[in-house]
């Protein structure tokens, strides 16, 4: 069974609109035990993302969190996949990109859901090989 980007997802996406203050989704993202919230439009498609690293980045240069997401968080240079990508494909984009989540699109560009870098380790499959290298692994120690 190939392991897609539709099967990694584990719950809904958490979004907010265009204009939302920066504090604001920081809050809906600490309600929702999350590390990221999708930046949607008047049409509920996703035009950015705003995570836990943007959050650090405002308060360490010193921005307003009542700014709006869109100036704080990724904006209009959206990383995404689609439903059948692969598990190789978004892990291949996360890393080039420096990610950590990903969105998930239809065809049309229409919101599926977000994957994490979480959502992929937990994944049995990556753990069971994860486990076999580290037992494998004949080098030394840090």
């Amino acid at each position: 069974m190939a392991i897609t980007s539709r099967s990694l997802i584990k719950r809904s996406p958490v979004v907010v609109k265009v204009g939302t203050k920066a504090i604001d989704a920081c809050k809906i993202m600490y309600q929702n035990n999350i590390g990221s919230v999708v930046i949607v439009n008047e049409k509920d498609y996703p035009v950015g993302i705003f995570t836990e690293r943007d959050v650090l980045r405002a308060v360490a240069c010193g921005k307003d969190l009542n700014d709006k997401v869109e100036n704080l968080g990724t904006f209009g240079k959206l990383v995404t996949v689609k439903s059948n990508s692969s598990i190789g494909e978004i892990a291949e984009k996360m890393v080039k990109n420096n990610i950590r989540h990903i969105v998930v699109v239809d065809d049309e560009g229409k919101l599926i859901g977000v994957v994490s870098i979480k959502d992929i380790v937990n994944e049995k499959h990556v753990l069971d090989f994860l486990v076999r290298s580290e037992l494998n692994w004949e080098g030394g120690t840090d």
